[in-house]
């Protein structure tokens, strides 16, 4: 929903003098949204982070700039989120776990529309997202506690905006380890509408080359464009295109496994956004969603496992959506109503045979011989309502409740009511306190069916309870703090599948340490520090620490997720001088918990042993990031040139282990462990070029 705060700005730009400055670097509003009065735009949620060039009342973590500059592996935009506190990544995957909860209970959501699986390579690992870094000018993200207009998620919402380059005409050209990119953006009808493309091409099947030799072919394409026009000053019309296409032929253990995946994303949606009046505003959005994926692939193992797999999937969302703002007697109502027509087909097969003793003595064989077709279909509702009430100068109250419902699902649940509250107390002019609860239900989507793993049917509704308290200061000398302790109930959670010692696999469901991890409850709770040094000439800095521990409750016993993670600290530094730029940041956290195996003895009859799941835990995670960025003035334009080393300490961060055994004589058997990391030292460079 456009904000009224906003919306004097876009208007105060819009009748101002064209800057002179070149970079697109500093955040800027489009000059196609309609005029409004201004009025002061206020925070009430908690757990909420800007990365943008404009001030906010929370701490901002990185401005636009700041976030080019950043270490990430192949210019990944949201590798930047998982250095805020709370968030725990692994350094190679977009995903992420925020505050505890599963990677997929965080919502994405570019230019008003909630994407479908906006990731590269989304079967394996996904290391790269549909947001291109150079063509997203502000994140916004939710790690907790959001307001009733966003549902479907039970832990974070990122919300991105798009570039809005501050002169009449940009453009740039990009050469990366990882990526070649183009980008432009052209002012038109005498500054009425405004048009940007960008489109990327991976490079990625030669970086993939130098981290894992016999990895396979791998390519990636994705287009994003966005054409606004402002119709009079009170309406304007903005239409968008987001277009992916994958292509992977991945082998693993000398061919021993094969997977082939292709995979194509398209979105198109249009925001009609008006003001009716200087109480009320409103914005319609229609959207359609097409996802088509391809997986296949091969074991061949002789004597140990051989098995195919075909699965084929297909889904799409026609998506109608209005919100509106309304101010009344000084409370600010925001109400809006959605609904999606969702369709989609399963094609799934698959033959696998496991030996027995393979790969270890004592294990049971296995064989899988699965065939399914579903088709399902309907429709998802929701409506939501909230209204902010500022009592004084000091307190602010805001309060709503969100309703949801699915017909595609056959679950036999009713609708849900997700009842949300967020107080805001001024202590001083510098400080506030705010405090959130709120419940957020999260049902499978069209497109997260589990075919894989033998589930013909969409499980229950799962929900979440959220208790956030959070303090916040403005110290004189140019940094702000914040202090936040948070809680996440659940309970209700649906099952999931993980593979017990490796997760890194190319066919998760053909392995022999799959298992069902069906939780009768979870908690999430933690204690977060995060500290941002505002520049001050050329420096600027963060520090974040998070205590945290995620558990799901089984058969009445806490047992640690597979991300959960005591200890973490982030923290960089930037230094920024013309024409040079530096950041150095390192991320830390506690081993990831795992499971151990054993032999139960040394004999002929030597029987593989689980230990009980995640009692055990890898050593510690470290990576240090460099990124060091000179620029050039040329005859037209700038060309930047950069140098990126990831894990510069070649630190082994461990990830899996796979297990086999040695037969040592007639009656000895011996256990070896081959124990894998995630990114050894991987260094990237690029150059880009920019001009008007």
């Amino acid at each position: 929903v456009i904000s009224k705060r906003r919306i004097a700005r876009i208007v105060r730009k819009a009748h101002a003098a064209p800057a002179a400055a070149a970079s697109t670097a500093q955040a800027a509003e489009p000059s196609t949204a309609p005029a409004h009065t201004p009025v002061e735009e206020i925070i009430v949620e908690s757990s909420r982070y800007r990365m943008a060039a404009e001030s906010a009342p929370e701490p901002t973590f990185l401005t636009h700039e700041e976030l080019q500059q950043l270490p990430k592996l192949a210019e990944e935009t949201l590798q930047a989120v998982q250095r805020l506190p709370g968030v725990a990544g692994n350094g190679f995957s977009s995903m992420a776990s925020v505050r505890g909860g599963a990677p997929n209970e965080t919502a994405i959501v570019l230019d008003g529309l909630r994407l479908y699986e906006p990731f590269h390579l989304k079967d394996f690992l996904a290391p790269v997202s549909l947001l291109d870094s150079r063509a997203i000018e502000r994140l916004d993200l939710s790690l907790g506690g959001f307001p009733v207009l966003h549902g479907d998620r039970m832990s974070g919402v990122i919300e991105a905006r798009s570039l809005q380059p501050e002169t009449p005409r940009y453009y740039e050209i990009g050469l990366t380890s990882f990526h070649t990119h183009v980008l432009g953006a052209q002012e038109l009808l005498d500054g009425r509408s405004h048009l940007l493309l960008s489109g990327r091409r991976s490079n990625f099947a030669e970086a993939a080359q130098f981290l894992e030799h016999d990895f396979g072919d791998v390519s990636y394409s994705d287009a994003f464009g966005r054409f606004d026009y402002r119709i009079n000053e009170a309406t304007a019309l903005a239409l968008h295109t987001l277009v992916s296409r994958d292509h992977v032929n991945a082998t693993k253990n000398r061919s021993a496994q094969t997977a082939r995946a292709a995979y194509e994303n398209v979105y198109v949606w249009g925001n009609l956004d008006a003001i009716w009046s200087d109480t009320f505003d409103s914005r319609l959005t229609l959207s359609y969603t097409d996802l088509e994926n391809d997986r296949r692939g091969e074991v061949n193992d002789p004597g140990r496992r051989i098995g195919v797999i075909d699965d084929q999937r297909n889904f799409h969302v026609v998506g109608l959506r209005n919100d509106n703002q309304w101010t009344l007697r000084d409370v600010e109502h925001r109400f809006g109503l959605e609904v999606r027509r969702v369709w989609g087909v399963y094609r799934y097969a698959s033959a696998v045979t496991i030996e027995p003793d393979a790969p270890l003595p004592g294990l049971p064989g296995r064989e899988i011989h699965w065939t399914t077709y579903r088709d399902p279909h309907g429709y998802e509702t929701s409506a939501y309502w909230d209204a902010r009430l500022d009592f004084d100068a000091r307190w602010v109250l805001q309060a709503g409740v969100r309703f949801d419902t699915q017909t595609y699902d056959g679950s036999g649940d009713s609708a849900q009511w997700s009842p949300r509250i967020n107080l805001l107390h001024r202590l001083t002019p510098r400080t506030q306190l705010r405090a959130s609860w709120g419940r957020f239900y999260q049902p499978q989507a069209i497109n997260e069916l589990q075919v894989e793993d033998q589930i013909e049917r969409f499980h229950p509704v799962q929900h979440a309870d959220h208790t956030i308290l959070s303090l916040d200061h403005e110290f004189r000398q140019g940094a702000d703090l914040r202090l936040e302790a948070w809680r996440k109930d659940y309970r209700r959670l649906n099952p999931r599948f993980e593979n017990l010692l490796n997760p890194i696999s190319l066919l998760p469901e053909a392995e022999y340490d799959r298992v069902r991890i069906d939780p009768d409850a979870a908690r999430a709770e933690g204690f977060d520090v995060w500290l941002r040094v505002r520049p001050r000439g050329a420096w600027s800095g963060w520090f974040a620490y998070t205590w945290s521990r995620a558990e799901d409750r089984i058969d009445g016993r806490y047992v640690p997720r597979s991300w959960d993670q005591r200890h973490a600290i982030n923290l960089g530094v930037s230094w920024s001088n013309d024409p040079w730029a530096i950041t150095i940041s390192n991320a830390y956290h506690s081993g990831w918990p795992t499971t151990s195996l054993a032999l139960s003895s040394q004999t002929s009859d030597a029987v593989a042993v689980l230990g009980p799941r995640n009692a055990q835990r890898f050593h510690a995670y470290n990576s240090l990031d460099v990124r060091v960025t000179r620029s050039f003035r040329m005859p037209r334009g700038v060309l930047d040139a950069f140098v990126e080393i990831n894990n510069a300490l070649s630190r082994e961060n461990p990830c899996c282990t796979e297990y086999s055994a040695q037969q040592d004589g007639a009656a000895s058997w011996r256990l070896i462990e081959d124990r894998d990391a995630w990114l050894p030292l991987t260094p990237s460079l690029g150059v880009i070029w920019r001009y008007e």
